[in-house]
């Protein structure tokens, strides 16, 4: 992988979403339509997502979604929404890249700091987290309506 040139940008185009969508869907299996996806994606993205795609020697390895939020508790800050590299890319560096690639856009941006919300039982996760000096600053409590 050293030789292939790594490069993170954000998707525009729709041929750019569709490229992320087997990636994407290793994190959110419930997706299951490639179209379906692109048209979230477009919806989303019209209410402020980006969604940041890392690709090694022009192939998509790895994705990152994400939003800036300002609130008063919070002040400026970018939430990450989603964040995952291809099992077939792991354990080479390439979440430690999207990761920083995305820390530096936060502070680009204005943000004071950077959050993802990580279910329970993603615990290989919550170490790459703590390994990157993330901490645990509060519960997300959840109600469900429907």
């Amino acid at each position: 992988m050293s030789e292939q040139a790594i490069e993170i940008t954000l998707a525009r185009t729709d041929d750019d979403i569709a490229a992320s969508y087997p990636i994407v869907k290793e994190l959110r299996t419930h997706l299951t339509d490639a179209t379906a996806f692109r048209d979230q994606v477009r919806r989303q993205m019209d209410d402020g997502y980006n969604l940041a795609v890392l690709r090694v020697g022009g192939e998509v390895a790895g994705c990152g979604g994400f939003r800036v939020h300002e609130t008063l508790s919070r002040g400026r800050y970018m939430y990450v929404e989603d964040l995952v590299t291809s099992a077939r890319h792991r354990s080479l560096g390439l979440g430690d890249k999207l990761f920083d690639w995305l820390a530096n856009e936060a502070r680009e941006r204005g943000c004071a700091q950077m959050e993802i919300i990580s279910g329970v039982q993603r615990g290989d996760a919550h170490r790459f987290y703590h390994r990157k000096r993330m901490t645990i600053k509060a519960f997300q409590l959840v109600l469900p309506l429907a």
